[in-house]
């Protein structure tokens, strides 16, 4: 059991290649998340983006009509072009959970490619018994409408490209 899981699903009008060289590339992702948390990333050093590669992100984040600064480290722990990618994230502020695991997901799906956007939040096995109630309130509905809002950027930015 975790403390949170989501997943949203999409079908996007251009060939996986397409849709994975935006996702795939962390220059891309302030301005798709869908939350609007997420203010600027850097990756931490040079070369191209891969399994090991680091990245920062300054984020402000909402919980309860407060909002809070902080900066989360960041991983990339999947990186398969154009099938997926997948980092995990620490953040800077207590509650610190044990993982924080982002995917992209991309399948062939007639003409297009169907993306699957998902998340988890372990914060340990007792720990995820006590804070899954409260962090669905706490988080989970801003993070699920983040994720939908997420996919609505996509399909917009790959009808740009």
């Amino acid at each position: 059991m975790l403390g949170f899981q989501h997943r949203e699903e999409t079908t996007v009008k251009a060939s996986p290649e397409a849709v994975f060289a935006i996702v795939g590339d962390l220059g891309h992702h302030a301005e798709l998340a869908g939350s609007g948390e997420v203010k600027t990333l850097r990756q931490i050093g040079d070369g191209p983006v891969g399994v090991g590669t680091k990245f920062e992100a300054d984020e402000e984040i909402r919980v309860i009509g407060r909002t809070t600064k902080m900066t989360a480290s960041s991983e990339v722990v999947q990186y398969d072009a154009p099938n997926l990618v997948s980092w995990t994230s620490m953040p800077s502020v207590p509650p610190k959970p044990r993982r924080i695991q982002w995917w992209f997901r991309l399948t062939p799906d007639g003409g297009g490619t169907r993306v699957i956007h998902e998340c988890e939040v372990d914060f340990g096995p007792a720990a995820n018994i006590m804070v899954r109630g409260p962090y669905a309130l706490m988080r989970g509905g801003a993070v699920k409408r983040g994720m939908r809002k997420t996919l609505e950027n996509l399909q917009a930015k790959v009808g740009r490209a």
